[in-house]
């Protein structure tokens, strides 16, 4: 015999709210509803660069120093550096990323200036920089060499107010063989952004 007493229903009705709740979360689980950088940091696990908030705030045509002692730059950096150092912001993991609010879209002029790590690996690393689906160039760093880079932004890189800035390492050296945030590439000293 059953005991269909209203204490066992109500025993009975929460055993089965409290299944239906853990497969929704087996659910979600299962079939996660996140952004896009996170899916690509966490679940996929494509980028070691995962963009943190930052405000961008910067004034057109400055010179910014990265270097130790020099301006105050952390509201343009999202993710993918470590420092400042002496010798610059040092790249961490296969990106990293650059953030600058411009009020209004406009071909620009973007002047970085790197050095390569001088760990054991390739005579240069290349630096791919992008803003979204627009490639912006390609340039090579020498280990113990800084050099300065000019390259032509369009205004089309430029989208709700932000140049945002990706900064790509293909020949990433990774020092001890171990996770893939503690590889280098280079070393940023100063960066600048103009018209054209």
């Amino acid at each position: 015999m059953s005991d269909r007493s209203p204490a066992a229903l109500g025993t009975y009705a929460l055993a089965a709210l409290l299944a239906l709740f853990e497969l929704a979360v087996l659910w979600q689980a299962l079939h996660p509803q996140v952004s896009a950088d996170y899916r690509a940091y966490y679940i996929d696990r494509t980028t070691t660069c995962l963009p943190q908030i930052v405000t961008g705030q910067y004034t057109l045509g400055t010179e910014l120093d990265f270097r130790a002692g020099g301006d105050e730059t952390r509201e343009l950096l999202p993710c993918g550096w470590t420092g400042p150092a002496g010798d610059g912001l040092h790249s961490v993991g296969t990106s990293s990323r650059l953030r600058f609010a411009i009020a209004t879209p406009q071909d620009l002029t973007l002047t970085l200036e790197l050095s390569g790590t001088t760990l054991d690996g390739p005579p240069q690393q290349r630096v791919v920089i992008s803003s979204g689906d627009t490639q912006i160039g390609e340039v090579s760093v020498t280990p113990d060499k800084t050099e300065r880079f000019t390259l032509a932004v369009p205004a089309s890189a430029i989208v709700d107010g932000y140049l945002d800035l990706l900064l790509s390492y293909p020949d990433a050296i990774n020092p001890g063989r171990i996770a893939d945030t503690y590889w280098r590439s280079v070393k940023l000293t100063a960066a600048s952004l103009g018209p054209q």
